[in-house]
């Protein structure tokens, strides 16, 4: 199947799919293509009501999603339009730069490129990855790991074995986890990190608070030489290992960072970077 509608604007898609593949792809033009392969892509409902473009599956008697069946739904839509999807085992692919996205997922993989607004992921077990996050990101995943490479907005994360990688957070992060390792490799604001029996790691700290709380596994803090640095650091049986050196009190307007990290078993570093 293939449908082509006028679209001068961004638009908001909606699509739902059981397994196999959504492809969507945010560039500069004036019209929005949809084009489905699969045993039975002619099935499917494919609508327009003013900017709304919405891709429904048929009818099946059976399970969630309408059936096994493996199709692929590739959209091709106006730059800075919102999507809206609901997958099963589906993956789902977002290239180029987008409005808002929201996906829900049970065990499909999701991709995103870009996106100026919020993104809200509910996973149960497929991988996230994102590259350029602008807006609140808020992400709750079952065992999938999720890999963010630069978010501009706050962040509330949650996973329940997935590990968890951010390479730089410009704005307070939150993550919570049961057993996988956290780590955010640049933090330009407050960091919060809460794990059960996982690794937190904060690469270079540039201001901010980092709050760390672990169980079982250990905590590591990297902070430049010459910033000025706060500690509460508590551990009932691991080891506690510093090389920060003294740099007195902060000067007026100078960034500082606060370190708060716990553990009860897992030792904790702190180191110059």
């Amino acid at each position: 199947m293939n449908r082509t509608f006028n679209t001068p604007e961004a638009v908001e898609l909606y699509v739902e799919l059981g397994s196999g593949q959504i492809a969507t792809d945010a560039i500069e033009t004036d019209q929005t293509t949809v084009a489905i392969t699969g045993p039975r892509a002619d099935e499917f409902a494919v609508e327009q009501n003013g900017d709304q473009i919405k891709v429904t599956p048929p009818k099946s008697r059976v399970g969630f999603l309408h059936g096994n069946d493996s199709h692929e739904v590739k959209v091709s839509l106006p730059t800075g339009s919102g999507l809206t999807a609901k997958a099963g085992s589906a993956d789902t692919v977002a290239t180029g730069s987008y409005g808002v996205i929201r996906l829900k997922t049970g065990s499909g993989d999701v991709e995103i490129e870009e996106a100026e607004g919020p993104v809200v992921i509910d996973s149960g077990s497929g991988d996230v990855r994102g590259h350029q996050i602008r807006g609140e990101v808020r992400i709750k995943s079952g065992s999938g790991d999720i890999d963010l490479g630069e978010v501009h907005g706050p962040a509330g994360i949650s996973t329940g074995s997935g590990d968890v990688l951010i390479g730089r957070a410009h704005a307070s992060t939150v993550v919570k986890t049961g057993s996988g390792d956290l780590e955010v490799k640049r933090a330009e604001n407050d960091v919060t990190f809460a794990a059960g029996s996982g690794d937190l790691v904060v690469g270079n700290a540039r201001k901010g608070s980092i709050t760390a709380k672990s169980a079982s596994g250990d905590v590591r803090v990297g902070i430049c030489v010459g910033t000025p640095v706060w500690t509460d650091i508590t551990s009932v049986t691991g080891r506690v290992t510093s090389q920060l050196q003294s740099t007195g009190k902060p000067a007026e307007g100078q960034d500082y960072v606060e370190v708060r990290a716990t553990t009860v078993s897992g030792d904790i570093y702190l180191e110059q970077i």
